[in-house]
This record gives C-alpha cells, sequence and structure tokens, in this order.
C-alpha cells in the first residue's frame, strides 16, 4: 500500500502524535530518516521521502535521527504472519530465512512476499536489522562484552558482527560503544514510547492493589522479578526490571537478565503489561459515544488496559480471585508463592525488597495448596488447571478471539465464563474480551442488569469491550 503523501506531509509538518510509528520521514540531504513528530524544524517537502517502517529506511541508506530516535517509536499493529515471525526472532535471533519460513511452515516465496507486502522489506533485510539494533542497543547501555554480544544479537560469528557493524554504521563496535552510557554491570535502560495520554499513577495504583510482595515491589514506579521458560520447562533466563513514568511520551525501563539473548521478548512483555502499543484516542473516541462511559473518560484520561507479565502466574491469580474480593485473592497469592515459590538471589544493581520469583507450572505440577485458605473445591480447580496449563501452553500463545478461549476454557471443570474472560482481557490483553459476569461491572451498570443483558449491551463497545470493562470498573470509584 503507498504512502498519501498529501497526508504525511501534513502530519509531520503539524508533528501530529496520532501518526507516530505509522511512518518515517527521510532528508535526502542529511541521510537522516526521523519520526512524524520529530523536534526538529521542517525540511523542505522536495528533499523528503516517506518510509512505511524504519527498517525501509535504513535499508534505503538513511541513519536514524539521535533527537526523535525512531527505534522508540510506538509499535503499530501488523498481521498475525508477521508478528509470528517477530516474535520467533525475538526467541531465537540467530534463525535465517530459511529456518523461519520453515518454522512458520511457509515456502520461503511466501515469506518474502508477507514482508515485502506488509514491511516493504525482505525477511533478510529485515533481520539483519533487528540483529543490529539488538547489537547497537547493548553496544551503548551495557557492559556487556563484545563477544556475548554478537552471540546475543544473533550474528554466526564475530567477524560476521564486526563487519555489518562496520558496514551499517561506518563504526567499529567498540567505537559505537564509546558514543554510549555503558554501565560497569549488564543493567540495561530504555525509554519505551506510547502515544496519547498515559495515566501512571492510575497504572501504578491499578499493580499495587494486587502485588505479591517480593516479586513485586511499587514506590514511585514498578518492579519485579522475573524468569522464562522454554517448551521444555526448562528455564532459560531471570532476573528483574523496574519501570517509571519519564515523561509524557515514554516510560523509562531498568532491566538485569541472566541472558540478554532475551531481551526483545521481555521488552514486549513490558509493552503489553503497560499497554503502550494502544491507540488510546481512537479507543476512547468509540467508547466516548456511550454516555456513561464518556464521563469515565472524562474522570480519567490516560487510563490503558492493565495486562501482566506472566500468562501462566496470571492465570493462577484469576482462579484464586473467583468469587471473593481483589485482596483476599492477592492474600492467596502471596501464600502460594511464599510456600512454592523459587528464592530470589539479589545483585548489587537489584532493587531491595524483591525476594522471590513466582511457581512455575513445573513447581507447581504436584502442589497440594492445603493450610493455605484455599477452600477445598478451588484447590481441585487449581490442580486440574496447572495440569491442563502445562499440556495446552500454545492454546495461549495466539487464541483466534476471547469467545473461542471462554469455550475451550470453559469445558474443564471449575472454569466459567468469568475466569475465562478475565484471564483473556488481562492475561492475555485481548481488547474485546468481556467478563460480563462480573460483580463490579453489574453494580457500575445500576445492579439490575444480567449477563446476558450486559452482553446485548456490550455489543456497542466492540471492538473494545475489555476497556470498557476497566473504565466501569473506575467508574466505581468516582
Amino acid at each position: 500500500m503507498q504512502l498519501d503523501r498529501n497526508i504525511c506531509q501534513q502530519a509531520r509538518l503539524s508533528k501530529d502524535r496520532r501518526f507516530d510509528g505509522k511512518f518515517y520521514t527521510a532528508v535526502i540531504t542529511t541521510g537522516i530518516y526521523c519520526r512524524p513528530t520529530c523536534p526538529a524544524g521542517p525540511a523542505l517537502e522536495q528533499n523528503v521521502r516517506y518510509f512505511h517502517t524504519a527498517v525501509q529506511a535504513e535499508v534505503n541508506g538513511f541513519n536514524a535521527c539521535k533527537r526523535c530516535r525512531p527505534e522508540l517509536a510506538p509499535n503499530q499493529p501488523l498481521p498475525s504472519h508477521i508478528e509470528q515471525a517477530i516474535e520467533l526472532l525475538r526467541v531465537q535471533p540467530n534463525l535465517t530465512v530459511a529456518q523461519l519460513a520453515k518454522t512458520m511452515s511457509l515456502s520461503e516465496r511466501q515469506l518474502q512476499r508477507l514482508f515485502e507486502q506488509n514491511l516493504s522489506v525482505s525477511p533478510k533485510q529485515f533481520i539483519n536489522h533487528q540483529r543490529l539494533i539488538t547489537a547497537r542497543t547493548l553496544l551503548l547501555h551495557t557492559g556487556l562484552a563484545i563477544s556475548d554480544i554478537a552471540t546475543i544479537a544473533g550474528f554466526g560469528s564475530l567477524r560476521s558482527f564486526n563487519d555489518n557493524v562496520k558496514q551499517h554504521y561506518q563504526l567499529s563496535p567498540t567505537q559505537v560503544r564509546k558514543q554510549g552510557k555503558a554501565s560497569g554491570n549488564d543493567v540495561y535502560s530504555i525509554k519505551l514510547a506510547y502515544q496519547g495520554q498515559y495515566n501512571w499513577p492510575l497504572m501504578l495504583n491499578f499493580f499495587k492493589a494486587r502485588i505479591i510482595p517480593g516479586v513485586e515491589l511499587i514506590d514511585d514506579a514498578y518492579h519485579r522479578t522475573l524468569q522464562l521458560f522454554d517448551d521444555h520447562e526448562q528455564r532459560v533466563c531471570h532476573g528483574w526490571f523496574k519501570v517509571s513514568f519519564h515523561d509524557q511520551d515514554y516510560l523509562q525501563v531498568d532491566l538485569q537478565l541472566s541472558d540478554y539473548q532475551y531481551l526483545g521478548q521481555v521488552l514486549k512483555r513490558i509493552r503489553v503489561m503497560f499497554d503502550l502499543d494502544c491507540d488510546i484516542d481512537t479507543v476512547n473516541e468509540h467508547l466516548g459515544q456511550d454516555r456513561q462511559l464518556a464521563q469515565v473518560i472524562s474522570d480519567c484520561p490516560g487510563l490503558r488496559l492493565p495486562g501482566c507479565f506472566d500468562v501462566f502466574e496470571f492465570s493462577i491469580r484469576a482462579i484464586l480471585g473467583q468469587q471473593i474480593t481483589v485482596k483476599a485473592a492477592t492474600t492467596l497469592a502471596s501464600r502460594i508463592n511464599e510456600r512454592y515459590g523459587q528464592a530470589f538471589t539479589a545483585s548489587e544493581s537489584s532493587p531491595t525488597g524483591l525476594s522471590h520469583y513466582f511457581p512455575s507450572p513445573t513447581a507447581l505440577a504436584d502442589a497440594e495448596f492445603n493450610d493455605m485458605g484455599i477452600t477445598t473445591t478451588r484447590m481441585a480447580t487449581l490442580q486440574r488447571w496447572v495440569s491442563f496449563y502445562r499440556d495446552n501452553k500454545r492454546l495461549f500463545v495466539a487464541p483466534q478471539s476471547a469467545e473461542q478461549l471462554e469455550r475451550q476454557l470453559c469445558e474443564l471443570k471449575g472454569i466459567g465464563p468469568w475466569t475465562a474472560n478475565y484471564l483473556a482481557m488481562r492475561g492475555l490483553s485481548m481488547n474485546d474480551a468481556f467478563p460480563a459476569a462480573d460483580l463490579g461491572i453489574i453494580k457500575a451498570l445500576g445492579g439490575e442488569l444480567k449477563p446476558k443483558q450486559i452482553l446485548q449491551k456490550a455489543e456497542a463497545w466492540r471492538p473494545w469491550r475489555a476497556y470498557a470493562a476497566i473504565y466501569l470498573w473506575h467508574s466505581l470509584a468516582h
């Protein structure tokens, strides 16, 4: 699809934030490409070229602007096949084009066509660009050894790494590193961009009411431990991260990982958890047509959909939350963590107060959950759920819809529509999931409507019913 030059020109001249991340501007006289919101003075239109993606601009020989930092632009929704490819490359950055195509059950020609149609670059160009971006950010912001960075970024050899960095940046890896502020340890810092208003106090307070002590810590920022597992339930990465409010355009992330090969995967989860890729203006424009929701939108500007970092952890919390208060569910989750969680070994850089990793599916495989204040029925549900989750992990990677997920999960004894939709809404950040049987939503809508009637009313809120639910919950506080 061709970019409309007139629209792009108007957007860049007005620095319209609605177009941030949707296209990029490049100036042929400087060789620099920018976001349309760049604070630099506007170039003459005859010297400007427009590109769909940052990688397309770089493939055409332009370098990223150091003022607006295009790599921080908000991510835009992409077709499922492209999202799948990007996720695979985050986990396995050393994949070749042939290996990526085979993993996705596509031919190389099909993969080529998908990338060219949606990103305007070839798979090979995209893969190399992602490796270079990873390498550059690690060189600038960490003290990791250059040989380790080459491996983490996905380059087959140190020589290949050196050659690619020199060719692309006209600098050696050592020279790139000297431009940055690398610390003496392996703590990585980055700013993550978002669009529109962002109500940081509301997001922080939402998480604070549900905090698991030891796993999470909240002051003026959000801190937590993390661990990642492979398909065989072997832990492949662990560490911690901190998220704080930077300014009106960014959240600041500081993290430390045992293996920075998983950096992309961790940052993706953080973006989802804090809902950084939502076009909140579009959501509010649609939901604002409802008078009650319009009032909450006005009262709570910048409210987002709180997600989670780990789906399994959240699913345990969702089951514990069935028919009890948030405070009671959080107390039970804390008890499970204290008994079955793995101890967190603090480093000199880690925040004081973090002590545990939340228990993994393997750690809870034989858990009895007894003597913790959990009902016998709920203990049985948890045991069935852990077994179900371990056998069906891929179900939670890319479900087709909230309705489909609800049908599948409700086949399991002890899992009802509320749990399934709450898990879809916050555990998987599905925009249109909607727990119509939630007592808070029923109360916010007057207390008289039945779940079926609420679902009928919520049809007008599609495809943003999850945001409608968040607004309704917050309306109770006002």
